[in-house]
């Protein structure tokens, strides 16, 4: 197995630009989150935390193509990211590392920003008379309103925990043999890729039926959605793959037109079944989340590393408030849609509206947040923010 080096050994030029495209596709699938919060409002196809009287068609179904592939390309880099800084620092140091910077801000947008979330449902939904009312039977009881968009967050420290705890054992002989029997497969033949993507389906699907028929799908008083995390997880784990082989990932950030083809037809494919309640359509949903996640997170690692492969002030900017906008920005999305409702401005106008100011008042936000040391470790993990990413 060819080890992927992040340190050291790799050339200079070679790591840097890696870097570069990864962390600018990093912050544009959270940034993408803004302008997916921001259409939920307006759809026909799925109730959210508030809604406006104003719907639009368009808005439904782009919110949706967005939906299938965002989440779990992002667990994919995340999984990237991992592996690499496993490498280097080891079980032990990375997973410690892992707890502070992602569960610290999880923890603090969850005390300090939900509770507006559910003061925004209690306006949407209560009657002048008993907000109040509406507000306590959220914010009293666990449950999912305390997670609400910081699920995603929940589930990467799932991940990051089994990853430390295994990676010892995959650095064993047997552990090793088994993953050099997965890179085989896929590099076996042209249709080796494919398998593996079925095989992957499969081990979604299977995970997913598990949870069902064990009845443990809602987990934590509702908190954790045990399907949704297992669907996602082959994701993560393919992505960890992918950066302990410099070859495999060299060929799979290579623009490569078939996949990008079959790429947009399942997305489309998946979009369509993601929200039907037949069994059937649940199952093609399951076995191909995953497919997905993995194909488009191809497509925008290849296109990322063909024409995005370089550090500018924007692309620092975007890499540096990518996380401070994603924890704010749905406070200022269910307040802002909640002053627009019979306001009768069109869905699209209410939409940009939305889109414009979250990202400008979560901007001003992180700019007062990057300043003191407390608000930085509380809101984003670090107690300094990195000087490469001076706004």
């Amino acid at each position: 197995m060819q080890t992927l080096t992040v340190s050291g050994s790799a050339p200079q030029g070679q790591a840097s630009s890696r870097k570069a495209y990864l962390d600018n596709l990093r912050a544009f699938l959270m940034l993408l989150g803004v302008p997916y919060h921001a259409a939920l409002p307006f759809s026909v196809i799925q109730g959210w935390m508030v809604t406006s009287d104003e719907k639009s068609m368009l808005l439904s179904w782009a919110s949706q193509f967005s939906h299938t592939f965002r989440m779990p390309a992002f667990f994919l880099l995340a999984g990237i990211f991992a592996a690499m800084l496993l490498q280097r620092d080891g079980a032990l140091p990375w997973w410690r590392s892992r707890m502070l910077r992602v569960g610290i801000p999880m923890l603090t947008a969850a005390i300090l920003l939900n509770p507006m979330l559910m003061l925004g449902i209690a306006l949407e939904r209560g009657s002048p008379g008993n907000v109040a009312a509406e507000f306590w039977a959220r914010f009293s009881v666990p449950g999912e309103p305390w997670v609400a968009h910081l699920w995603f967050l929940l589930d990467l420290l799932i991940y990051c925990t089994l990853l430390a705890l295994a990676w010892n054992v995959m650095a064993q002989p047997a552990g090793k043999r088994l993953i050099d029997r997965l890179y085989r497969l896929a590099n076996h033949s042209i249709l080796g890729g494919w398998v593996f993507l079925a095989m992957v389906g499969t081990l979604s699907l299977g995970a997913v039926m598990a949870t069902v028929v064990l009845d443990i799908n809602s987990a934590a008083y509702g908190m954790l959605v045990l399907a949704r995390t297992a669907s996602n997880a082959p994701a993560f784990l393919f992505g960890a793959l992918l950066a302990c082989n410099l070859a495999w990932l060299e060929r799979f950030t290579r623009i490569h037109w078939p996949s990008w083809v079959t790429a947009f037809i399942l997305t489309l494919l998946l979009c369509a079944v993601q929200w039907r309640d037949e069994d059937l359509f649940r199952a093609i949903k399951y076995f191909l989340v995953p497919v997905v996640g993995i194909l488009m997170s191809h497509v925008l690692m290849s296109a990322m590393r063909r024409w995005l492969d370089r550090d500018t002030p924007l692309t620092r900017g975007a890499v540096d408030s990518a996380f401070t906008i994603y924890l704010f920005h749905q406070v200022f999305i269910v307040f802002g849609a909640l002053l627009m409702q019979n306001s009768g401005i069109p869905a699209l106008v209410q939409f940009v509206l939305l889109v414009a100011s979250s990202l400008l008042l979560s901007i001003g936000v992180h700019l007062i947040i990057r300043r003191h040391k407390l608000l930085l470790m509380l809101f984003n993990g670090v107690m300094r923010p990195p000087r490469s990413r001076a706004a």
